[in-house]
C-alpha cells in the first residue's frame, strides 16, 4: 500500500485536520492530489485523487448540478476530500449534507481544515510522498533492468538461458515462475515443475498498475496465480505464470516481470536467428543428398558428419503434406503458411528427425530397423502421423496431415531412392483407399502400391490411358450430368463384389435406383459384369484414371 489518508493525518499538518465522516476509508491510497478551482475539474480527474475544495468553486451552482458533480466523484473513486469553509456559498449546508451522505455510502473520508490553512501546503506534503514512491519505483525499474541486461548480454549463447532468466526473476519476486508455450506445455520453470498450465474458469483480468503491452490475468486454485500472455518477437505466443506461494504479488513484482519479459524476448530472437541459420544450412545439404547431387564418397562422408548421421546407416524417407478439409488450397501464401505450421509441428514432436523443407511438403529422414515387419512399420508411421496431427490442431483444426513413406535403404547415398518413392506415395495418396480398400488414408507406403508401382514410373500420360479398358473409356467420355453418379455407382458396385443391396446401402439410394444405374452403365459401355477378367481390368482402369487426374494437378 502506498501513501494513504491515514498517513496524511499522521503528518504535522494533519494534526490540524478534523475528520467529518467516512472514517472507514482512512486506508484509501492517495494516487494524486487536485485543488478544485472550478466545478468542471471533477470531470478530468483520473481516479484515486485527494480533492481539496473550499466549496467556493460550487458557489453558484444549484443543488441538482452539485449532485451531478458528486456522481463524477463516485465514478472516479476518489480517495478523500478536504474542505474548508469561510466564504459564502449558496445552499452550503445542503451541499455539505450531500457530500457527507456520499462519503458514508462510499467509505470516502471528509476532513475539514481551518480557513487560514493553505491548500498549497497540503498539496506539497502529498506530492512529496507520492514523488518519493515514484522515485523508488524508477530506481527499482533501473536496478532490475540492469540485472536482466547483464544476464542476457553477459551469458548470450550459453545453455539454459531461459532457466537463468526465470531463476533471477524468482529471486526478485520471491515466488516461483514458469514459462509455458502456446499449447500450455511447460517450457521452463524456476521450481523444476513440468506440468501443463491449466486455465481455470475463474480466470479474470488483472490490472498490474504499471504501463504494459501484455495481458495480465489472475486465477485462484490451490494457490493464486498471475498469468501474463506474451507474444515474443518471433511471433510465438507464451505464458509467464507467477504462483503466489509466499509474499503477496505487488507492483514491484510487475516491474521485475516487465524487465524479465524483455530478456526472454531477446533470448527468443537470438535463438530463432541461430536456428534459422542452422535450418537453412541443413536444408541445403539435405536437398543435395535427396536429389542425388552428392556423388563422391569424400563429400558424402563430410555431409554425413555435418548432419551427425552415419554414412552407412539404415534410413527411411517420409514426405509430409497437408490437406485442408472442405477447401482446395489455391492461394500460395495460404499454402506456405500451412507448410510452416506442419514444419513446426513435426519439429516439436520429433526434434531428432533430419528435416528438409520444400515448397509444398516437409521431407524427413529417420533411422529405420530393417528387421521389423512391414505391419510394424506401418503402425509406427500411423502413430507418427497421429502425433503430428495432434500437434497441428493448435495451429489449424481443418488441416489433415498425410505422409508418403519410402523404402528402407542402407547408406545415405541411397536416400534419393527412398525419397522418390515417398514423394510418389504422397502424390498418389488419394488413391490409397482404392488400392487398399480402407477408404481415406493418411499414410501411404510406396510398397503398398504393388503392381501400380510400375504405373507410377510412367511419365507419358498417353501410355497410362492405354491401361484403361475401352468400355470404361466410354463411360469416362459420357459427357452428361449423370456421369459422376454412374462412376461412383460403378466403383461401389465393384468394391461390394457386385452386390446391389450393399451398393444401394453404401450410396444411400433405393435398390431400384442402383439397379437402374448399373443397367445404364452396361448399355453405355457394353461391360460384361459376368466376365471376371474384364471386371479386374475395369477396377485397374478406375485407379489409373485417378492417377491421371493426380498427374494433371501437379
Amino acid at each position: 500500500m502506498g501513501f494513504t489518508v491515514e498517513d496524511l493525518l499522521r503528518t504535522e499538518e494533519g494534526g490540524t485536520m478534523k475528520i467529518v465522516c467516512g472514517e472507514q476509508g482512512l486506508n484509501n491510497e492517495i494516487k494524486g492530489v487536485t485543488i478544485i478551482e472550478a466545478p468542471d475539474i471533477v470531470k478530468f480527474i483520473n481516479g484515486g485523487e485527494l480533492l481539496l475544495t473550499g466549496l467556493y468553486a460550487f458557489k453558484s451552482c444549484s443543488v441538482e448540478e452539485f449532485k451531478s458533480y458528486i456522481y463524477e466523484f463516485r465514478k472516479k473513486k476518489i480517495s478523500g476530500l478536504i474542505v474548508k469553509r469561510g466564504r459564502l456559498v449558496d445552499d452550503a449546508d445542503k451541499k455539505i449534507e450531500l457530500l457527507q451522505e456520499y462519503a458514508r455510502k462510499n467509505r470516502i473520508p471528509i476532513m475539514e481544515v481551518p480557513f487560514e490553512m493553505s491548500f498549497q501546503r497540503i498539496l506539497a506534503i502529498v506530492m512529496e510522498h507520492l514523488f518519493d514512491e515514484e522515485v523508488m519505483l524508477l530506481k527499482y525499474f533501473k536496478t532490475t533492468h540492469d540485472n536482466f541486461t547483464a544476464l542476457t548480454l553477459g551469458n548470450s549463447g550459453s545453455e539454459n538461458q531461459f532457466q537463468k532468466i526465470l531463476d533471477m526473476l524468482e529471486k526478485l519476486i520471491r515466488n516461483p515462475v514458469s514459462l509455458y508455450n502456446q499449447n500450455l506445455t511447460c517450457y521452463a520453470s524456476s521450481s523444476g515443475e513440468k506440468g501443463n498450465l491449466k486455465l481455470l474458469d475463474n480466470l479474470q483480468d488483472y490490472d498490474p498498475d504499471v504501463l504494459t503491452n501484455y495481458q495480465y490475468w489472475k486465477q485462484v486454485g490451490e494457490y493464486i496465480q498471475y498469468v501474463i500472455r506474451v507474444r515474443m518477437n518471433v511471433g510465438i505466443q507464451m505464458y509467464l505464470v507467477v504462483t503466489e506461494k509466499t509474499p503477496p504479488f505487488t507492483k514491484m513484482d510487475c516491474i521485475a516481470i516487465e524487465n524479465a519479459i524483455v530478456a526472454l524476448q531477446y533470448e527468443f530472437s537470438r535463438q530463432f536467428a541461430v536456428e534459422e541459420l542452422e535450418k537453412k544450412f541443413q536444408n541445403d545439404i539435405l536437398n543435395n543428398i535427396l536429389n542425388g547431387k552428392v556423388t563422391s564418397e569424400t563429400e558424402l562422408e563430410k555431409n554425413a558428419g555435418l548432419l551427425q548421421m552415419d554414412k552407412n546407416g539404415t534410413y527411411r524417407v517420409l514426405v509430409f503434406g497437408v490437406k485442408q478439409d472442405g477447401k482446395p488450397q489455391k492461394n500460395m501464401n495460404e499454402k506456405l503458411m500451412h507448410i510452416t505450421c506442419l514444419e513446426e509441428a513435426v519439429r516439436r514432436r520429433f526434434p531428432d528427425l533430419k528435416i528438409h523443407r520444400d515448397l509444398d511438403k516437409i521431407v524427413t529422414i529417420r533411422e529405420a530397423d530393417s528387421s521389423r515387419t512391414q505391419s510394424e512399420h506401418r503402425k509406427e508411421m500411423q502413430d507418427i502421423v497421429r502425433q503430428v496431427q495432434e500437434e497441428m490442431k493448435y495451429q489449424n483444426r481443418n488441416l489433415c496431415v498425410r505422409v508418403g513413406v519410402g523404402k528402407i535403404v542402407t547408406g545415405i547415398a541411397n536416400l534419393p531412392e527412398s525419397y522418390k518413392e515417398a514423394d510418389e506415395a504422397l502424390t498418389f495418396i488419394d488413391i490409397a483407399g482404392d488400392i487398399s480398400g480402407d477408404g481415406n488414408s493418411s499414410v501411404m507406403m510406396f510398397s503398398d502400391f504393388g503392381i501400380f508401382k510400375l504405373l507410377c514410373e510412367q511419365d507419358n500420360l498417353q501410355n497410362l490411358i492405354e491401361y484403361i479398358p475401352e468400355s470404361l473409356q466410354k463411360l469416362l467420355q459420357y459427357k452428361k450430368p449423370q456421369q459422376e453418379d454412374l462412376i461412383t455407382t460403378l466403383k461401389s458396385y465393384l468394391k461390394n463384389n457386385q452386390n446391389l443391396s450393399r451398393t444401394a446401402q453404401e450410396l444411400y439410394v433405393h435398390y431400384k435406383t442402383a439397379a437402374y444405374r448399373i443397367e445404364k452403365i452396361a448399355r453405355i459401355t457394353g461391360m460384361d459384369f459376368d466376365n471376371a477378367n474384364e471386371m479386374l481390368a475395369v477396377r485397374i482402369g478406375l485407379i489409373v484414371y485417378k492417377m491421371i487426374e493426380n498427374y494433371n494437378k501437379i
